[in-house]
C-alpha cells in the first residue's frame, strides 16, 4: 500500500513539475487539447501537465505521451552536449496506479470543495434553526414528504439536532442550511437598511 501511494505521489509530482507553453501543448496534442478556438488568448502562457490534465477531454495518456516525447527529444539533443539531465528516462504511469493518478488530478477541485463544505457543515452544527421556520414543499421542494413531516413535528433547534433525525438526508440538511443562511442574510440586510 505504501509503495502504491509513493508511486501515485511520484506521478503527480512529475505532472506538476513538467511545463510547456500552451502553444507547444496544442502543437503536440492538437488544438482541442488546449481548448480549441479559445487557445489564441493564452498563447504565451505556460501550463503544467497537471493543469492540462484538469481540462475536459484530456486524458492522462494524452499528457504522458507528450511528456515522454519531449523527454526523448531533450535526451537526443542533450546526449551530444554532456548535459546533467536526469539519468532516469520519463515513462508513463504504471497500470497499477494509472486510474488513481488520473482521478486524483481531475477531481481534486471537487474533493477540495467537498472538504470545504464539510468544514462549514461542522461549524454549522451549533447554528440555530429559526423556531418560526415553516417546513413546506413550497419552501423545500427537494424534501421528501417524510422529511417535511419529521422536521415539522420535531422542530429541531440546531442543525446538530436535525442531523440526528432518521430519514433526513445529508442533501436535505445542506439545502436547509443554505435556506436558513439566506434567510438570515436577508434579515440582516433589511435591518441595516432600516
Amino acid at each position: 500500500l505504501e509503495a502504491r501511494e509513493y508511486l501515485i505521489d511520484d506521478r503527480i509530482q512529475k505532472l506538476r513539475s513538467f511545463e510547456l507553453k500552451v502553444t507547444e501543448w496544442a502543437e503536440r496534442g492538437g488544438m482541442d487539447l488546449m481548448g480549441g478556438s479559445q487557445m489564441g488568448k493564452k498563447t504565451g502562457n505556460k501550463k503544467t501537465a497537471e493543469e492540462v490534465l484538469q481540462m475536459p477531454h484530456v486524458t492522462l495518456k494524452n499528457v504522458e505521451d507528450i511528456m515522454v516525447a519531449v523527454d526523448q527529444e531533450e535526451r537526443r539533443e542533450g546526449s551530444s552536449g554532456g548535459d546533467d539531465k536526469e539519468d532516469f528516462e520519463l515513462t508513463g504511469s504504471p497500470p497499477s496506479v494509472f486510474d488513481s493518478v488520473e482521478a486524483m488530478v481531475k477531481y481534486r477541485s471537487y474533493v477540495q470543495r467537498q472538504h470545504r463544505d464539510m468544514e462549514s457543515w461542522r461549524k454549522a452544527q451549533g447554528m440555530r434553526i429559526p423556531p418560526d421556520l415553516v417546513y413546506a414543499h413550497e419552501e423545500f421542494p427537494t424534501f421528501s414528504k417524510e422529511e417535511i413531516e419529521k422536521l415539522s413535528s420535531l422542530q429541531p433547534k440546531t442543525f446538530a439536532e436535525a442531523s440526528q433525525i432518521s430519514g433526513v438526508t445529508p442533501q436535505s440538511l445542506v439545502y436547509l442550511y443554505h435556506h436558513v443562511t439566506r434567510r438570515n442574510r436577508k434579515r440582516d440586510r433589511s435591518k441595516s437598511t432600516a
